[in-house]
């Protein structure tokens, strides 16, 4: 059995080993269900954690990349996703402030010019700051609170390959230490 990466931090928030994820997915027919199908018979046992959505979806990913339909870093379409986060410490305001300070006067990113301008969206607990590139693909900067505290995301999406996606991580990195 192949255990994915993150199989410890399953097994903390979801109180099931990756032995016990294996066995439902199996007892449910998981090899034959598709990605919707996964994350139902995960979410069956998921009222007790905290952010159960999220982490149904995680067991999910981790199954069909345990059968081999997925690896890391892609996505259901089989396009890729580079993330990197930093904890900010500040308000969820604060946070998406300094990465404005980073793009704002920007018009590309990783050498790839903005098709559109970026635009932003706010809720109760999240700012986020989204631009599509160019060549297709999009950067998502997202401020969440995580214990109290602000947390920046940059997640770079739709990538080609998974070279593309360990490219686009290091960019996202050397952004994120410019905050």
């Amino acid at each position: 059995m192949t255990e994915p990466a993150n199989a410890g931090a399953i097994a903390r928030a979801t109180g099931r080993a990756w032995e016990g994820w294996v066995a439902a997915f199996e007892d449910a027919g998981g090899a034959e269900l598709d990605h919707r199908g996964l994350v139902a018979v995960a979410a069956r046992d998921l009222g007790h954690v905290d952010n159960p959505d999220w982490w149904a979806q995680t067991v999910a990913v981790a199954y069909e990349q345990h059968l081999g339909r997925r690896t890391l870093g892609q996505r259901q379409d089989g396009s890729y996703e580079a993330s990197a986060s930093r904890t900010h410490g500040g308000t969820l305001d604060e946070a998406i402030g300094a990465w404005r300070a980073v793009v704002d006067g920007l018009t590309a990113l990783g050498g790839v010019p903005f098709a559109d301008a970026p635009t932003e969206t706010a809720t109760d607990g999240y700012r986020r700051w989204r631009v599509t590139l160019a060549d297709g693909t999009r950067v998502l900067a997202q401020a969440s609170l995580r214990s109290g505290r602000a947390v920046l995301t940059l997640t770079w999406s739709r990538l080609a390959s998974d070279e593309d996606r360990e490219r686009k991580r290091a960019e996202l990195r050397a952004l994120l230490a410019r905050l």
